[in-house]
């Protein structure tokens, strides 16, 4: 089924490119200098024609905002062209299908969840709104809440924001340092990578 290929095309695609940005293992196996970690994410738009109107997916209704959302941090930095992630941001611009929404990276300290403050992530043009949260309760561990309307515009005016159809990627993962986690979901997906920063 052409569906069934296409969407297996974007999983191969991520997939080479998630290879390209592990480690070897003797710098996987180097214990942490610190408890100050680099965090840098990469969400993007999943813009495949043959996947319309298909039960793969479909629009949900737009939800009450999370506890996450009405404590959020703005924090982060748009990362040089030589970040961890930056291959990843040029192979899904080139492929035509996966424009990029957000490119974020921040540094901060592995707390308890309780303390831990999530940061927003937010597109140019607010179709993409949610945060990211990262935390320690016996592992790392990275929770992604991100909502994406399907129309541009959305918040300008346009079309009214109760109105707008709005797609969820909402996960809990327990991260590695300097591994190459992804989120999936029909229409959109995060990257995320966890990195060690060494004391001065």
């Amino acid at each position: 089924m052409k569906i069934q290929r296409e969407d297996k095309r974007v999983k191969r695609l991520l997939f080479i490119l998630v290879l390209t940005c592990v480690p070897s293992l003797l710098v996987h196996a180097a214990a942490p200098s610190s408890n100050v970690y680099e965090i840098e994410v990469v969400v993007f738009e999943n813009r495949l024609p043959d996947l319309e109107g298909s039960e793969i997916w479909a629009p949900e209704q737009p939800q009450a905002a999370s506890t996450d959302a009405t404590e959020a941090v703005n924090v982060g930095e748009i990362p040089p062209a030589d970040s961890s992630l930056a291959a990843v941001v040029t192979a899904l611009e080139k492929s035509g299908r996966h424009p990029v929404l957000a490119h974020l990276r921040w540094q901060q300290s592995a707390e308890a969840k309780s303390v831990s403050k999530p940061v927003n992530i937010v597109s140019a043009d607010n179709r993409l709104k949610g945060t990211l949260r990262f935390y320690l309760s016996r592992f790392l561990l990275v929770d992604v809440n991100l909502d994406l309307s399907e129309t541009a515009g959305a918040g300008t005016g346009e079309v009214p924001i109760n109105a707008l159809p709005v797609f969820h990627l909402t996960e809990a993962r327990r991260v590695r340092l300097l591994e190459t986690y992804y989120f999936d979901h029909p229409k959109l997906g995060a990257v995320v990578r966890v990195s060690p920063i060494k004391a001065n």
